[in-house]
């Protein structure tokens, strides 16, 4: 009887506008950002094809996770605006759709921040900051399989939302706050490697930082956003809307991170055309890299780590 009376109040307080409006605006954001992603993965696969083997597994990993994920939103769009056409209170069954996308969702941003974390570790050789993101990294990606077992047995979108009420936004702010931590730690490393007696290379490592800042403020303010639309304005389902977004974006911040090395390869050589000769990079520690070629002492920063793996492995 108890569960009877809570149907029937879900279903006089459900407003289909509420759900189909943000899902459907989102939707479409969400499939041109995948557009988005996909052309940025002909780019990095056309013009990295000496990068090392782990780090072109995490972008495929990520472009199929999104495909998938992609199909998902096809299947939503679908049943809201075609299946369920004239018969709005059937929205309040939770579709197949979103169950799916719940786990390709929270893979995607967990495989993007591992690869943030690692890179973290590889700049500052500090493994306390990167262990701190990394428990933040996982109990988000446990905390993201927790609702994905509850999905699979509820059958009314609004329960379901209030069921997992303070589990959801806890996972959002786990999210934002370990996005946060790794481009502060990173920005900070990148700021300590600055050589301020040479010019050029001053302005590089800038370039680098404030690229850093960029990536990591869109995906924490995201997280951000989401945590307080839900804890707000849950009953209009915006947040619901933008978390389809969220791990396309969080996917074209990685492949953005990749890619932006043309520009610093394109602005080495065109220092060194400018220069005509030969130059010393002098580290903070006091190494001396003589340089034939300026890219060569600086090169695929977002690489670099999985070299040194490689050549640790092979050792």
């Amino acid at each position: 009887m108890g569960t009877t009376n809570s149907l029937e109040g879900s279903a006089n307080n459900f407003d289909p506008r509420l759900v189909i409006g943000p899902t459907q605006v989102c939707g479409l954001l969400s499939a041109v950002l995948f557009g988005c992603l996909a052309c940025q993965s002909y780019v990095y696969f056309a013009r990295f094809t000496s990068d090392h083997f782990a780090l072109k597994v995490t972008v495929s990993a990520v472009i199929l996770l999104q495909l998938g994920h992609f199909v998902c939103i096809i299947s939503i769009l679908w049943t809201m605006t075609v299946s369920s056409y004239g018969d709005p209170s059937q929205l309040m069954a939770l579709p197949v759709a979103i169950v799916v996308a719940i786990p390709l969702s929270g893979s995607t941003v967990f495989i993007v921040q591992s690869f943030y974390i690692f890179r973290l570790w590889k700049f500052t050789r500090n493994v306390f900051i990167p262990i701190l993101c990394g428990i933040l990294a996982v109990g988000a990606q446990i905390l993201t399989l927790i609702p994905m077992a509850t999905a699979t047995s509820m059958t009314d979108l609004m329960t379901f939302g209030d069921l997992q009420f303070l589990l959801i936004a806890i996972l959002f702010i786990v999210r934002a706050a370990c996005d946060m931590v790794t481009a502060v730690g990173t920005a900070w490393s990148l700021r300590k490697k600055r050589c301020y007696g040479i010019k050029n290379m001053a302005t590089k490592i800038d370039q680098l930082v404030w690229w850093t800042i960029e990536t990591g403020l869109i995906t924490s303010l995201m997280a951000t956003a989401l945590a307080i639309w839900f804890l707000v304005v849950k009953q209009n389902y915006v947040w619901f809307g933008v978390w389809l977004m969220w791990p396309n974006v969080v996917g074209n911040s990685l492949l953005t991170s990749l890619n932006r090395r043309l520009l610093l390869r394109e602005g080495w050589r065109g220092d060194a055309r400018s220069r005509g000769d030969s130059n010393t990079i002098v580290f903070r520690a006091g190494a001396i890299q003589s340089q034939a070629d300026p890219l060569e002492n600086f090169r695929n920063l977002d690489v670099e780590m999985f070299q040194e793996v490689e050549g640790s492995t092979n050792q």
